[in-house]
């Protein structure tokens, strides 16, 4: 992710970025359409206001990326994770963390919250911007009416529902918005050959040739290996002859993360890589200013961005290819793409999520 200036924004953006102060917005988009963007402009104009500000996103990766990319502008905004934030005003409010339901103490009890503020009403939080808002509980919006004076909801239009998120549809209606949802339309990050083979696994009919990005690049590329040591290879050399790239290493695992990052630094890319996992305190906090090699879990990647993707470990994607919550994963995972986006197998068959793509789509590639 990279923040143009204000001049760049587009004409939907900016119209984001000065909807009027008081009131509840949704703003919703494609991956790939500008939320995060638009929404650390957004609580920027907020905080011009002299009124606390925050800036919420449910992953914090994307919280500390967002943070680094806006660093100029985030005086008087505080920009943190969704589990931060909640936390902090509980603690502040009550005197005590959140009141957990039986799985785990970051699954909340929603309903004991909503009597607790009922019997308690909490200080009011001034302004609130929050990105990928689909990922957070409904629970959470009914809250927002006891907690927040002002509000503004970025989410993703594509995405299904998972437990304990939010469709578009109840998060408009639980937070009263106002007026309709904000639309931001169009891939703005990748190429024009990737956005078209991302658009293969939207769930809903792809967008005509017109709303794809003008920009043009290489396609995607479908690659068989036959031994992991040659796709390192592979990775090594890509990193060394693009010294300008920032490049996204996704995978499935945890292990492979570790597998992968011991490899590159064993070829001298030790200055270079850094490995983000959430449960890891020693990996938990990335430096987006000294590495430019990133290697992530798929859990982690929604709202991020690389000149240059890997997905290391395609035969991993053994769902139903024409499952939804599939198809929907794929296609977030194309669009964290700009310019060139490589897919790794070692199976003599093509894994059946890439298998249909047409050559014209998908460059096939052995080595």
């Amino acid at each position: 992710m990279t923040l143009p200036s204000l001049l760049e924004l587009t004409p939907a953006q900016e119209a984001v970025v000065t909807l009027p102060f008081d009131g509840r917005y949704l703003v919703t988009g494609a991956p790939g359409s500008g939320k995060t963007v638009t929404a650390v402009y957004r609580a920027w104009a907020l905080a011009t206001t002299g009124r606390s500000t925050a800036l919420v996103t449910h992953a914090n990766l994307l919280s500390q990326r967002t943070a680094h990319v806006s660093a100029h502008l985030s005086e008087g905004i505080r920009i943190t994770t969704f589990h931060r934030w909640l936390r902090a005003l509980w603690t502040d409010n009550f005197g005590c963390a959140p009141p957990s339901d039986d799985a785990n103490e970051w699954s909340y009890d929603w309903a004991a919250m909503l009597e607790r503020c009922l019997d308690n009403p909490p200080n009011r939080v001034h302004d609130l911007v929050i990105d990928e808002g689909q990922e957070l509980h409904p629970g959470f919006y009914r809250l927002c009416r006891f907690l927040v004076d002002r509000i503004t909801v970025f989410a993703d239009e594509h995405l299904g529902i998972d437990e304990g998120q939010t469709n578009l549809e109840a998060l408009g209606r639980t937070l009263k918005t106002t007026g309709d949802p904000l639309l931001l339309s169009g891939n703005r990050r990748s190429t024009r050959e990737i956005a078209r083979l991302a658009e293969t696994f939207e769930v809903r009919p792809p967008t005509d040739l017109e709303g794809l990005p003008e920009r043009t690049g290489d396609k995607a590329v479908l690659l068989r290996c036959q031994h992991p040591e040659a796709f390192l290879a592979q990775l090594s050399q890509f990193i060394a002859a693009h010294p300008d790239h920032r490049v996204g290493i996704i995978c499935r695992s945890t292990e492979l993360q570790r597998e992968i990052h011991r490899q590159l630094a064993g070829r001298g890319h030790a200055t270079t890589v850094e490995s983000y996992v959430s449960s890891d305190i020693n990996r938990s906090v990335v430096d987006f200013s000294t590495h430019r090699v990133h290697i992530i879990h798929t859990a982690s990647m929604k709202g991020m961005d690389f000149d240059a993707v890997f997905v290391p470990d395609l035969d991993a994607y053994t769902e139903d290819p024409t499952g939804a919550s599939a198809r929907r994963r794929f296609h977030v995972l194309c669009t964290r793409a700009r310019s060139a986006l490589y897919l790794v197998h070692y199976d003599r068959r093509e894994p059946e999520i890439v298998a249909d793509v047409p050559q014209s789509l998908l460059e096939r590639r052995r080595i």
